[in-house]
């Protein structure tokens, strides 16, 4: 069951994302890369875990896949030292893990946004914003790295195709991203 509705980034008018939150929510670029710019020198990714696992009901919608089909999910956390400021999934459907299998499995503590962002093949499907209450799941894996609890948390997700290659990455902001922007 699923508590929210996505909506593409370009369908919110600016009074209706938090002004801290706005330009992050909205950014076409690398977030990585951004953050890394931002938070230096103390900027690192930390790998939590890959494993194979049904994706959300919404995620498997997005990637046309069956309710009841594994993808591949990689979780990071996006840290200012040890502050987490986001937390990412990205869901990989078995089909496009095939020919990604390599980049993927090699990644450990590297963002994936180095590869999407330095592919020429990478293509980038448009950006959707949702603010996840605490009943949504990704808002219970994201605030075990978070401190404090708040009300809600703002998130985005794009589709990527890479080498023709179909991949969700979701990005969850925790409280530390607004502390610091």
């Amino acid at each position: 069951m699923q508590f929210l509705s996505w909506r593409r980034a370009d369908t919110y008018t600016r009074q209706q994302l938090p002004a801290a939150m706005r330009d992050w929510l909205v950014y076409p670029g690398s977030l990585t890369r951004r953050l890394q710019a931002h938070y230096q020198p103390h900027f690192r990714v930390d790998h939590l875990r890959s494993h194979w696992s049904k994706p959300l009901t919404d995620e498997a919608h997005l990637l046309v896949l069956p309710l009841d089909a594994f993808a591949y999910q990689r979780e990071v956390r996006l840290c200012d030292g040890d502050e987490t400021l986001v937390y990412a999934r990205t869901v990989v459907p078995a089909e496009s893990y095939q020919g990604l299998r390599h980049q993927l499995e090699s990644m450990g503590n590297r963002s994936l946004g180095e590869l999407l962002f330095t592919d020429p093949s990478a293509q980038r499907g448009p950006i959707q914003i949702a603010r996840l209450t605490s009943r949504h799941p990704l808002y219970q894996r994201a605030i075990k790295h978070a401190s404090g609890q708040p009300d809600s948390l703002w998130a985005r997700r794009s589709c990527f195709w890479l080498s023709g290659k179909l991949i969700l990455v979701n990005e969850i902001f925790l409280p530390a991203v607004n502390r610091h922007a």
